[in-house]
């Protein structure tokens, strides 16, 4: 009997999953111009490619054996590296407003405990630190 592969995208799909629908309303800033207006851009941005990367994990994984999986893997590698470099474009900008400063904080702390899980850092005392701080600007709960 034949065990079914699991794959990276798989160990992370149900928590990506689960957390698909909460995206924060700052993902959806409002087009009016303003001090964050290229911040707010740059969100937008980024909660685009994470619903990408969401949709793809929930889709199902092609065969490594099949043809198409190349392609697949491909655009999903993209994705995560676009997310990557949005990440550090959002790094480079000041949030001046309220609005700026929770919407960089509802992105750290949607990401900031995936690269918890995945390189080892979960006992690090400054990352936990800046992990409770996005959840005070955010203005949400630990989980």
């Amino acid at each position: 009997m034949n065990k079914p592969a699991v794959s990276r995208r798989k160990v992370l799909g149900a928590s990506l999953v689960a957390t698909a629908a909460a995206v924060p309303v700052s993902a959806f800033p409002s087009p009016a111009g303003g001090q964050d207006a290229a911040l707010m851009d740059v969100v937008r941005r980024y909660w685009q490619a994470e619903r990408a990367i969401l949709e793809m994990e929930a889709g199902t994984e092609p065969p490594v054996t099949a043809p198409w999986y190349p392609a697949w893997e491909a655009q999903f590698d993209g994705l995560i590296a676009q997310r990557s470099r949005i990440i550090s474009q959002m790094a480079g900008l000041r949030a001046v407003t309220p609005e700026g400063q929770r919407a960089k904080a509802e992105v750290l702390e949607r990401h900031l405990p995936i690269c918890l899980r995945w390189y080892d850092c979960g006992d690090d005392p400054e990352i936990r630190l800046a992990l409770s701080l996005a959840r005070d600007v955010a203005g949400n709960v630990p989980q």
